[in-house]
């Protein structure tokens, strides 16, 4: 059964604009993870030279794609993450085309031997979610490959609760058990409450849900958690603990 969340037209754009604001995340300038992430995208697929990614946010990894010498298109719902990535691109002197628009309507144009999605997947319902991976496998070269980052419903549930306060906002995690939907809300000191909503799955809950939409689940594997009594992110977790996973998808 599909899960019914609110549109993701409601909340994308406000929650987003708030947490930048807030946190700064999409407006910065280049970090080192960037650039590794970039680096190691170049190694595992060495001979892969077009790439789209979906989400770009501020384009701080698809100026770093860029600049490893991948032809780069970078979509993004956000009209303002889509200019922070020419104006970065500009600084480092690499050229990639920006688009602003969403998943379901936009064209980014084809084949690409690399599409990527950075912490993002799980944003509408699951026939949504289907949608948009029958969209990528179209996107796709014979031969290529999409990397996606999923969230497990694991971590969030274990997770659920745990609030964060800073002197400009208040940061609390939930989860919602029946629809397998983690919550992420940002309160503005005297200001603004905005929620992301983002469906978990399983390595099995994605086969399934990849039933259908022309791709198959070639690897999985963990990645990162965030731990919550020290504060400290770890870039690589085990099953048990990671707070997403690594899907790598191929066409059938």
């Amino acid at each position: 059964m599909s899960t019914s969340p609110p549109s993701a037209a409601g909340w994308v754009v406000p929650f987003y604009d708030l947490q930048d604001r807030l946190i700064g995340c999409y407006s910065a300038p280049l970090h080192p993870a960037h650039v590794e992430a970039a680096r190691r995208l170049r190694g595992q697929y060495p001979q892969a030279t077009r790439l789209l990614e979906l989400g770009a946010g501020g384009g701080q990894f698809a100026v770093s794609a860029a600049a490893e010498g991948f032809t780069v298109t970078a979509l993004e719902l956000r009209a303002a993450g889509a200019e922070h990535t020419l104006q970065l691109a500009r600084e480092q002197g690499v050229t990639l085309s920006a688009l602003q628009g969403d998943f379901y309507t936009a064209d980014p144009g084809g084949p690409f031997d690399l599409i990527v999605y950075w912490d993002g997947f799980g944003v509408d319902s699951d026939d949504d979610q289907r949608r948009l991976l029958t969209r990528i496998s179209r996107w796709l070269a014979p031969q290529g490959h999409a990397l996606l980052d999923i969230y497990t419903p694991w971590y969030w549930a274990s997770h659920a609760g745990y609030t964060r306060h800073t002197d400009t906002y208040t940061q609390v995690y939930g989860f919602d058990r029946a629809t397998s939907r983690l919550t992420d809300t940002y309160l503005e000191t005297g200001g603004q409450q905005h929620t992301q909503s983002l469906r978990c799955y399983s390595p099995d809950d994605l086969r399934h849900l990849l039933a259908g939409t022309g791709l198959r689940l070639a690897q999985a594997e963990p990645g990162g958690m965030f731990d919550t009594s020290t504060g400290t992110w770890h870039p690589q977790a085990d099953w048990a603990s990671c707070m997403t996973f690594q899907a790598v998808l191929v066409p059938e």
